[in-house]
């Protein structure tokens, strides 16, 4: 009993990881662009870095054996010889550095080079319990360190019998002018590193939006985030062609439409009119937080199905400054509402019928389009005449439906909000961010709008 609560305890969390996952990798694809460019970008720094800082080092070195004089030995027996020899090794190597310190080996070799300064470095060292003495001068140029090095056999001893006496140094072996530098050219291997730095970057910004930017994503988020009722969820439907590319098909009247389509937005439509007859609402706006969410193609649609059960419906494009419905319904450009609102045309002249969009006739389908894109139209939306206008297609009509400019970008919806019965929020599955939703929400509710619902699209 005791593991199975244990086992459920544990599957919430199992879920959300897994979810986060999902949304990483999601995220992660639809940065593949800036993933592409900091990895090159931490490539090119990278080898580019390595290229102005690299700096050659040559070694060149000598081995010697070191045996101090008979005279200074004391005895002949070969083991306190070797030890004598051993120790005055060691001895060198140790004092070595102090005398590199002093600056009295370097102004010697300095002298015999005629140079100002040894820009070398040199060291000695001694294997360990052996008479074996090793001399080493590290330096940019290879035929400067072995010279440095010449020098310096030459002039340490002479130093060097100050502390440990009179040695005979013995060469063994030398490598003379060193043909590489010990630090070979690894340019390929440093942009290889930049480009998986500029990688991981790509990965930590991809974990660092998934964890701080909350987006819709699910039917509960919309009441979790925006407080309110989900009306439904519209899926997004590619269809295939040859060529390989997808076209989206969004119309209810497309005869290759799907139909998980059509019952999404019969699922719509049925709760709009529940709402409509329980709380006696008739005129709807749709509107959206940002551009981009599909909130004209919801409004489109959900005049199409109202139209379709037989309703009688008005659709406004109210979206002056970006007037879409036309498009979407496959119409010519041409006059609209702005052109009615500026006086420059009739209401009637600009009505366009289901039979005249090539609907079936006997659909009771009005459509009023945006007309020509204007700069501004917020002042033309308040204006008594625009009044006039949707309380003449309220007369007529059972469902009017008002296309909305964004809430989160312009004034527009708060406008036409005072209109509206209601109004109904439409969101792009994680598209907008949750605070840009509700500062849009925010907007309406200065209007005292209700909004009854969220429309979940592109699931």
């Amino acid at each position: 009993m005791g593991v199975q609560e244990n086992e459920k305890s544990q599957e919430p969390e199992l879920i959300d990881i897994t979810e986060m996952l999902s949304d990483y990798f999601r995220i992660f694809r639809r940065m593949w662009a800036w993933v592409l460019i900091l990895t090159l970008l931490g490539t090119g720094i990278f080898y580019i870095r390595a290229r102005v800082q690299y700096q050659p080092r040559y070694t060149a070195s000598a081995t010697f054996t070191v045996n101090i004089q008979r005279d200074q030995q004391g005895v002949g027996e070969s083991g306190t010889v070797a030890f004598y020899n051993n120790s005055a090794a060691e001895q060198m190597a140790k004092t070595f550095p102090y005398i590199l310190t002093s600056g009295v080996l370097k102004r010697k070799v300095a002298k015999d080079m005629g140079t100002g300064s040894v820009t070398g470095n040199i060291q000695a060292d001694v294997a360990e319990n052996t008479n074996l003495l090793t001399i080493s001068v590290t330096d940019r140029d290879a035929g400067r360190a072995y010279a440095i090095l010449q020098s310096v056999i030459k002039n340490y001893p002479e130093i060097s019998e100050v502390i440990v006496g009179k040695t005979n140094m013995e060469m063994l072996d030398e490598t003379g002018i060193p043909p590489e530098p010990d630090n070979p050219k690894e340019f390929k291997k440093s942009a290889l590193k930049g480009g998986l730095f500029g990688f991981l970057i790509a990965a930590l910004w991809t974990a660092l939006l998934v964890v701080t930017r909350r987006t819709v994503r699910k039917e509960s988020d919309i009441h979790r985030w925006m407080h309110t009722r989900c009306m439904g969820t519209v899926p997004e439907i590619h269809e295939k062609r040859r060529s390989g590319t997808s076209q989206t098909r969004m119309v209810l009247t497309d005869p290759k439409v799907e139909e998980k389509l059509q019952e999404s937005f019969r699922m719509i439509r049925n709760k709009v009119e529940y709402h409509a007859h329980e709380y006696h609402l008739k005129t709807f706006l749709i509107t959206s937080a940002l551009a981009g969410e599909g909130k004209s193609t919801i409004a489109v649609n959900l005049a199409l199905s109202l139209a379709q059960a037989g309703k009688k419906v008005v659709l406004i494009d109210c979206d002056l400054r970006h007037p879409t419905d036309r498009k979407i319904l496959n119409l010519d450009p041409g006059e609209g509402l702005g052109e009615v609102l500026e006086h420059k045309k009739k209401l009637a002249e600009c009505i366009i019928k289901s039979k005249d969009m090539g609907l079936d006739p006997e659909m009771r389908l009005m459509f009023l389009p945006g007309g020509t894109s204007l700069r501004d139209g917020s002042e033309l939306l308040g204006t008594e005449f625009m009044h006039r206008i949707i309380s003449r297609m309220e007369e007529w009509a059972d469902y009017v439906i008002l296309d909305s400019a964004p809430a989160g970008l312009l004034t527009d919806a708060v406008v036409l909000a005072q209109y509206a019965d209601a109004a109904v929020f439409v969101v792009r599955k994680d598209f907008a961010r949750v605070d840009h939703i509700m500062d849009g929400m925010e907007h309406l509710a200065e209007s005292q709008v209700q909004i009854i619902g969220g429309i979940l699209n592109g699931v």
